[in-house]
């Protein structure tokens, strides 16, 4: 009796270890298709939705500057394939929002230039899928939102249903970098602000954007040094404003933990 318990308590556990693994091979009855976090983060669970959302501004860029591309991944699942396959994009209009309008706010799926780019290569399972932002004037008053699905087409059927949808959040004015998420919040910089955003730039020359707080991820030591310079350039700038303390755009004292 104790030997036959142990045997299924063993393989209830390599059962499990192989679900995780195989999490983008489920399907293998036809060619399906899915997006996922980036290729050396798909069997980490904490990772699967990380991606999800991805915010953009155009904010620090030159005028110059008419359009930028934002990347997702996606992955064939059921095997490789000798032929290039394309798969197919589709936006989902969303309630309460701003819908980002193909051509004003972003290259139309179905254009020439992106249907070419919308493939698994032969000999692959994954890709990186071009999203094509326009910069839009009305963006420096508003923000917009692209949510898009990839849906069934003739060389794809559709995978898991929580993986079939991405988003991006797109303005051309001082906006939430994606970095500066739940982590950040409790731990380093607080709720956000576009007030909090522009005096810490104002402050220490830096853009405080994505790819600085995601720098700063990687030197912590950096991370602390930068921090102390915003608090205690508030605190600077509240001491020589007694009486009017800093606030942010929701009336509320700006502040760091």
């Amino acid at each position: 009796m104790k030997k036959r318990y142990c045997l299924y308590i063993i393989g209830i556990i390599l059962l499990g270890a192989s679900c995780k693994k195989d999490q983008y091979y489920l399907f293998n009855d036809t060619a399906r298709i899915q997006f996922g976090p980036e290729p050396g983060r798909i069997y980490t669970t904490s990772f699967n939705f990380a991606d999800t959302v991805k915010r953009h501004t155009f904010f620090y860029d030159e005028p110059s500057v008419t359009q930028d591309t934002v990347y997702f991944d996606i992955y064939a699942i059921g095997g490789i394939s000798g032929k290039d396959r394309t798969f197919k994009l589709q936006q989902e209009q969303l309630a309460g929002v701003d819908n980002a309008v193909a051509g004003v706010h972003y290259k139309d799926f179905n254009s020439n230039e992106l249907l070419a780019m919308y493939t698994i290569k032969a000999g692959a399972v994954h890709a990186r899928v071009p999203v094509i932002f326009l910069r839009a004037a009305e963006l420096k008053n508003k923000t917009v939102e692209l949510k898009f699905n990839v849906v069934s087409n003739e060389n794809f059927g559709t995978g898991e249903k929580s993986l079939l949808w991405r988003k991006a959040i797109v303005t051309d004015r001082l906006s939430q970098p994606s970095s500066w998420d739940a982590w950040y919040t409790q731990y380093r910089l607080g709720k956000y602000s576009t007030v909090k955003h522009a005096f810490m730039i104002e402050k220490t020359g830096q853009k405080w954007d994505a790819d600085f707080l995601t720098y700063l991820m990687t030197v912590f030591a950096e991370m602390g040094y930068w921090v102390n310079e915003c608090k205690t350039a508030l605190i600077n700038y509240n001491n020589t404003n007694p009486g009017n303390h800093l606030k942010d755009e929701f009336g509320e004292f700006v502040q760091f933990p």
